[in-house]
């Protein structure tokens, strides 16, 4: 989106018109960033819109990364970044910037410090509508940005495993940086378990029944049958009684 800012109108001079970029001046470490305030400080006829050229003379040393606009800029245009140059514009929709009106903020530049230099900030090809269809070409302030050198440098070192090292220590403008301190881990060994043989001996007597492995051997009565010895005894006691009664009748 591109805002045109009309070209006819009648030149309303400057009448004291200053337009101011603040702070003044700024030293910043590389990495860092900075946010200037473009103002005006009266506005007799009002303020329809306006354009301008926001530069940095030596883009080497820094950078413009961001433009933001005043909550009555509802229409506004900035060109790509980052750049060391971005030309603005902006028109006031809701005449909220009226006859008279004094210290209006026109916008707001981001800065970042990229490497050690120094570099003029200045406003060009401004250009400031009022709403009486005039134009003001007012004065306009510059501002100088100071990069200086260093800022935090990290140190990365790859340390083979098992070998100790000392972490450097980087100290930059009164910062201490420390690296991680690198942890080896040591592998534990475990001990082999040994299995232990253990002997049991049974308190129990030996089995002693007939065909144990432990018992001991019968003797030859003890394989005759019963039998025979309840026959025997039958007979003997068959004799016995014949022989008490032959005696008892005399016939012995």
């Amino acid at each position: 989106m591109v805002v045109l800012i009309a070209a006819s109108g009648t030149v309303s001079g400057a009448q004291g018109t200053l337009v101011t970029i603040t702070p003044s001046g700024v030293t910043l470490l590389p990495g860092s960033t900075v946010v200037y305030d473009v103002s005006i400080n009266t506005l007799p006829a009002g303020l329809s819109g306006y354009q301008l050229d926001f530069q940095l003379t030596n883009p080497a040393a820094g950078q413009i990364t961001q433009v933001s606009f005043p909550a009555w800029a509802k229409l506004n245009n900035a060109s790509s970044l980052p750049a060391g140059r971005v030309t603005i514009s902006a028109v006031d929709l809701g005449k909220a910037i009226q006859d008279g009106a004094a210290g209006a903020t026109l916008v707001r530049v981001t800065v970042e410090a990229v490497a050690a230099g120094t570099t003029n900030v200045k406003l060009q090809n401004i250009r400031i509508d009022d709403d009486h269809g005039g134009y003001l070409n007012p004065d306009t302030t510059t501002a100088q940005l100071v990069v200086k050198p260093g800022g935090i440098s990290v140190t990365s070192a790859i340390t083979a495993v098992g070998t100790p090292s000392t972490p450097a220590v980087t100290t930059v403008a009164g910062i201490v940086t420390r690296p991680p301190t690198r942890v080896v881990s040591t592998p534990v060994t475990t001990p082999t378990e040994t299995p232990v043989l253990i002997s049991v001996t049974s308190n129990n007597p030996p089995d002693l029944s007939v065909g144990g492995a432990s018992g001991t051997s019968t003797s030859l009565f003890a394989k005759i049958p019963r039998w025979i010895f309840y026959g025997l005894g039958l007979i003997g006691l068959v004799a016995g009684l014949s022989l008490l009664f032959l005696a008892v009748t005399r016939r012995i």
